[in-house]
């Protein structure tokens, strides 16, 4: 692969995992923001960690689903242009035509060489004939 479709590809790749870094942290952010405020709005009224914790449990839950897209966003990126990547080169390396003809070629090559040997075995078994016929 030269150098610029490399370039192109890396490109798609960071470009993926940008978006989704930015989806992510901003789940997590807003999450996080919306746990606390509630946690410590919770904790400020009844003085209890359990009922804080409980209150900033829906906002932390946001903030893990943030975590989660941008993990998983980020290996599907990678997967997705990878796989582009070596489909496109591995496309253009192994034409399917390009290897037919040069499969022909060699057997067009034996098939001549074969040829050219029945002929010379045809060749010897007529002078052994007409030796046999002189005798």
């Amino acid at each position: 692969m030269d150098a610029k479709r490399a370039f192109v590809w890396a490109g798609k790749y960071f470009a993926l995992t940008s978006l989704f870094a930015v989806v992510g942290f901003a789940l997590i952010a807003v999450g996080g923001y919306y746990g606390l405020q509630e946690g410590f709005a919770a904790y400020e009224s009844t003085e209890s960690y359990t009922s804080s914790l409980a209150a900033g449990a829906p906002g932390f839950v946001v903030a893990l689903v943030g975590l989660v897209v941008y993990r998983l966003g980020k290996a599907w990126a990678f997967f997705k242009t990878l796989t582009a990547a070596t489909e496109e080169e591995v496309g253009e390396t192994f034409d399917t035509e390009h290897v037919k003809s040069d499969i022909v070629a060699v057997l067009d090559d034996r098939l001549s060489d074969m040829q050219h040997d029945l002929q010379s075995v045809n060749r010897e078994l007529r002078d052994l004939k007409t030796e046999d016929d002189e005798f």
